[in-house]
């Protein structure tokens, strides 16, 4: 069986998972609705396995929510399977003591739950793969037909209304069809530039290579990312003298860190919007998840990239005019320079990612870098459960939200002046005297904290 992908109207999802059902289909099922994927593993026929690329609707959540077990005894479990690359249901069962019938029942009342979500929408974008290994994850495997799913799902749609999503991120995903729609779009945007045909195709090839593998790693759980070896080495020297790891060492490791503690995503539990925040969430356990990340070959990057102090000069920057700005927007600095770091955390894996061939000119490399930075913000973001502020520093969307402003600010005093709105942006700032005077002190501090240490002294 060959990949599939195409749009559906929601009143032939039922033929789509009879088709699946019929054919004893085996792999991955996608289906795209606006700001979210939900993923389903079929195995001969059969849904085997739920989950989604919001954070409240993976199965620790819906556990979490359903009183299945503790928040702490659930997250010990996420933060295990994370970094240690076991199933999550197989450390719930050993760890969290969680009947293996249980989590069968839960799985599927998410499945069913997952499914109705997608029948309140008007049209679905799906993909299947009969390529991607499901086998490895029938730990747990809800055996449910596809028919009676359809039925089961469609009654609990007619019976539960929609929820209402917060308006903070836009309504894109990382899908095949979005990333192909978004390349045409920045080609558009370069006309009059002379770019071989060539190379356009192969930064076509590019483009898309890296919106399936950021989609990937958006959908498969917690999105956790490798920290780099200077990094790593002042996390440890934190961790030998017994202190906190702050932001400026490691923001890589911030993000980790909310990623994991705000992974399980329920309405009335604490998040965390900062890296101060995440590590007093974590409590007692937060050293002892750090040393989990940095023992883990996977989340830890042994080789220099010649970027590197690039990044962290940028960060830094970031991090000193952020801390001017917060009480701008009424942030805390926390928040505030959480926010401003984890845009460059962002932006090192997009650029990343291009970075693995040509694209066709330096032009179509800074539009590419431009245009899916806010799509992958807003995507990981939702994928880590980060809260509203995070989301909207991250996609700088809704424009007017306090976290998209500080972002913008942050940009312009760390002189990251990268779109015409931003420059016409800035001399209707310098009209309120309070933010054109953070505005040049953030700009001073963002200079100095850029400056290699030996210039500082």
């Amino acid at each position: 069986m060959l990949t599939i992908s195409g749009t559906l109207d929601r009143l032939y999802l039922g033929d789509l998972l009879e088709w699946l059902h019929l054919t004893h289909a085996t792999g991955r099922l996608l289906l795209t609705t606006g700001d979210v994927t939900r993923e389903f593993d079929l195995y001969c026929g059969r849904v085997a396995f739920a989950s989604s690329s919001y954070a409240s609707e993976r199965l620790g959540s819906w556990l979490l929510y359903r009183g299945v077990a503790s928040r702490e005894a659930l997250l010990r479990a996420l933060v295990l399977s994370q970094t240690r690359g076991e199933l999550f249901t197989v450390v719930l069962e050993r760890q969290a003591g969680i009947a293996h019938e249980t989590l069968v029942e839960a799985g599927r009342a998410l499945a069913t739950a997952l499914v109705s979500r997608v029948l309140h929408q008007d049209q679905v974008f799906f993909t299947f793969d009969p390529t991607r290994s499901v086998a490895d994850r029938k730990h747990v495997d809800l055996e449910m037909d596809c028919r009676n799913l359809i039925m089961q799902a469609a009654y609990r749609a007619d019976t539960h209304p929609p929820s209402e999503r917060s308006s903070a991120a836009p309504n894109a995903t990382l899908d095949s069809k979005t990333i192909e729609a978004l390349f045409w779009h920045i080609v558009g945007e370069l006309q009059g530039e002379l770019v071989d045909p060539g190379a356009l195709a192969e930064a076509h090839r590019t483009f898309l290579a890296v919106g399936d593998l950021l989609n990937r790693w958006v959908v498969q759980g917690s999105p956790l990312l490798p920290i780099g070896p200077d990094d790593a080495e002042r996390v440890e020297r934190r961790l030998k003298s017994g202190k906190s790891v702050r932001l400026e060492d490691s923001p890589t490791l911030a993000w980790n860190l909310l990623s994991l503690v705000n992974g399980l995503s329920v309405p009335g539990v604490a998040s965390a919007a900062g890296a101060d925040e995440a590590w007093q969430l974590a409590g007692a356990d937060a050293a002892v998840w750090v040393r989990l990340i940095l023992e883990n070959p996977r989340w830890r990057r042994e080789s220099r990239s010649e970027t590197d102090a690039a990044i962290r000069r940028a960060t830094l920057s970031r991090i000193a005019a952020a801390r001017r700005l917060a009480s701008v927007v009424d942030l805390s600095d926390d928040v505030a320079t959480t926010s401003g770091a984890l845009a460059i955390v962002i932006l090192e894996l997009v650029a990343t990612g291009l970075g693995t061939s040509a694209m066709a000119g330096p032009a179509l490399q800074r539009c590419a870098i431009r245009h899916l930075l806010p799509l992958v913000g807003q995507a990981a973001g939702l994928a880590a459960g980060m809260p509203e502020v995070l989301l909207a520093a991250l996609s700088l969307t809704p424009a007017h939200h306090q976290g998209a402003r500080l972002s913008r600010l942050v940009g312009l005093a760390a002189g990251e002046l990268i779109t015409p709105e931003e420059t016409e942006e800035e001399p209707a700032l310098a009209a309120d005297p309070a933010v054109k005077t953070a505005l040049a002190s953030a700009r001073r501090a963002a200079e100095r904290a850029a400056r290699p240490r030996r210039e500082q002294r």
